[in-house]
């Protein structure tokens, strides 16, 4: 029943048509109203002008809004706060400006009808008109800029509550990925390999496959992590892959400021992915490499695929994928050809 009632309520529209819909549908039944209760013929252009003014004013209202606070990207809380800053003065100027010229010609429109001249309208108008239009237009946008920024800030609610949700699964999903039987299984029986023949290097893949744990359970929690942090954890899961598959893989990086920031366990997905999927010889090794652009990463790979895949739906590139969404406001990319997988993340960095 409630949700029949919201969308009776919404016209059957989707955000912002419905909005549209009720300040047409307010304009036309205010108006109606006024015109059936006018006295006499004076009252009723009275009332046509304030309802072609009102009119108008909210289509200038309604699309200089939708065009200005459509989209709120941001990278930073400085330049959050500057955007609005910016979209609300541009908004006030050229909803005075276009509101105040609009009613003019509406006013002078219909005043040429009693005026002798354009020039006994335009006195009119200055003397009689202006200081109501510019008060009304002030109050609108005063009123219209606190209507946006109710809108913006449920909006927002909206979105931490997607952040958290996508936060645990992303959570559970990358403990179950690393904590998975296969991953131990690995890396116990590499390390037990290790431990008669290779001493020194038991010891090191010990604390490298320790750091790995540390590292998730300490930034599952994070939004974003230096992008430093994030290369010395894919570091330590190379060496330990590079220790069981030796020659048959390589990482390559090319990083231009490692102070950015990054959503945490994302390069170390692409790469685990990279090493799962394809095929990688001594002959002909698999060779990833990450490579940094300004504000994106760029994580490439030749695709060679296995005959037997491991069992996997996507959902890790898929949580990844909404997850940067959520928290950066800027999309993660993938493509793929006949020879090649690449995707690109992007990162968040000081201008």
């Amino acid at each position: 029943m409630k949700n029949k009632l919201l969308s009776f309520f919404n016209f059957g529209l989707r955000f912002p048509w419905n909005i549209h819909a009720r300040i047409l549908l307010f304009c036309i039944i205010s108006s109606y109203l006024f015109w059936a209760v006018a006295g006499n013929g004076s009252f009723r252009i009275f009332y046509a002008i304030s309802f072609l003014i009102m009119f108008f004013d909210a289509e200038i209202f309604f699309w200089i809004s939708r065009s200005l606070f459509r989209s709120f990207k941001y990278e930073n809380r400085k330049a959050f706060i500057w955007l609005v800053v910016q979209k609300v003065s541009i908004f006030f100027f050229t909803i005075m400006v276009l509101g105040t010229l609009v009613a003019s010609l509406v006013i002078v429109a219909f005043q040429m009808q009693w005026q002798e001249s354009m020039r006994g309208a335009l006195e009119h108008l200055f003397q009689y008109e202006m200081k109501g239009i510019i008060l009304s237009l002030l109050i609108a946008s005063v009123l219209a800029t606190l209507a946006f920024f109710v809108i913006l800030w449920l909006k927002m609610m909206n979105i931490v509550h997607d952040v958290r949700q996508q936060m645990l699964v992303y959570q559970s999903e990358t403990l179950k990925n690393q904590v998975n039987p296969h991953f131990l299984f690995n890396s116990l029986n590499t390390l037990s390999s290790l431990i008669s023949s290779k001493p020194e290097k038991a010891e090191q893949f010990t604390q490298k496959l320790s750091d790995i744990y540390r590292y998730i359970l300490e930034k599952r929690e994070a939004d974003t992590v230096l992008l430093q942090h994030e290369m010395d954890f894919v570091n330590d899961f190379y060496f330990l892959q590079k220790l069981r598959d030796e020659d048959k893989i390589e990482l390559q990086w090319h990083i231009e400021n490692k102070q950015c920031r990054i959503v945490p366990i994302s390069l170390q997905l692409l790469v685990e992915n990279a090493f799962k999927h394809n095929t990688a010889t001594r002959e002909n090794p698999l060779v990833v490499s990450i490579t940094q652009h300004h504000d994106h990463i760029v994580v490439r790979n030749p695709l060679i695929r296995k005959k037997q895949l491991d069992n996997s739906g996507g959902t890790g590139l898929a949580n990844l994928s909404k997850r940067i969404s959520l928290l950066t406001g800027k999309e993660m990319k993938i493509e793929e050809s006949d020879t090649e997988f690449v995707v690109t993340i992007p990162l968040l960095c000081d201008e």
